[in-house]
């Protein structure tokens, strides 16, 4: 490991936050739809290329390390986690339990894009994290705010990774004002960071088809029964 990724490291392990997990709560309760159930995850380390950015949000100012993680088990048909949450941190090897929410909003149409990033571009996968912490912090329900140098949330080309906020702006500008469905980890004691799964990963029709099936099933034998 390079003193870089050392760095970087430490940074998501240990860095300094303050004030509040208020602006994931908000996405979190406007976008939440349906909770799916539990989940103890560990951060198994980086999932994707990785770099750094130099921040400066309500929660949180400085050089934050920036990437997908990558988690163990999977959860929802996918590996991989982004940070939603600024005000809080996680240590690579440790192991939270969640709140696993079905959500939708812009958080989901960023999602979509997942299979047109090349993740071993650490310029694309920071840029990636830019635009989540964009919308989080500054412009979720206007894009015309989506500017990572103007509101609460700014970013500064000095200690960011080269590239990394013009595929953020990049990102967002694809996206618009559409949504779509994605799934919110919520940390139940709000001691550690709010996480997204990257990709949505849809159940198959075939496995909803079945449910269906076996629901209709046992009511049947419960009818059957009386």
């Amino acid at each position: 490991m390079t003193m870089r990724y050392t760095k970087l490291l430490w940074t998501v392990a240990l860095g300094v936050v303050c004030g509040c997990a208020a602006f994931a709560q908000n996405m979190f309760l406007n976008d939440r739809q349906q909770f799916v159930g539990t989940a103890t995850i560990t951060i198994t380390g980086w999932g994707s290329a990785n770099g750094q950015a130099n921040v400066s949000s309500p929660p949180f100012s400085g050089v934050a390390g920036a990437g997908l993680f990558a988690i163990n088990p999977p959860q929802q048909g996918t590996g991989y986690v982004a940070c939603v949450d600024l005000a809080n941190t996680i240590n690579f090897g440790s192991t939270y339990a969640y709140e696993v929410w079905l959500a939708r909003g812009r958080a989901g149409a960023l999602a979509v894009l997942y299979d047109t990033i090349n993740w071993n571009d650490a310029a694309q996968a920071v840029g990636f994290q830019l635009a989540l912490w964009e919308l989080v912090y500054d412009s979720y329900n206007n894009p015309a705010n989506d500017n990572l140098f103007e509101g609460n949330f700014r970013v500064s080309l000095t200690n960011t990774t080269s590239g990394a906020i013009a595929a953020a702006q990049n990102f967002l500008s694809q996206i618009g004002n559409n949504t779509g469905p994605y799934f919110y980890l919520r940390a139940g004691s709000g001691q550690f960071q709010d996480l997204i799964l990257v990709p949505y990963v849809p159940e198959p029709a075939s496995m909803l088809a079945l449910g269906t099936g076996l629901a209709s099933l046992v009511g049947l034998r419960r009818r059957r029964a009386r």
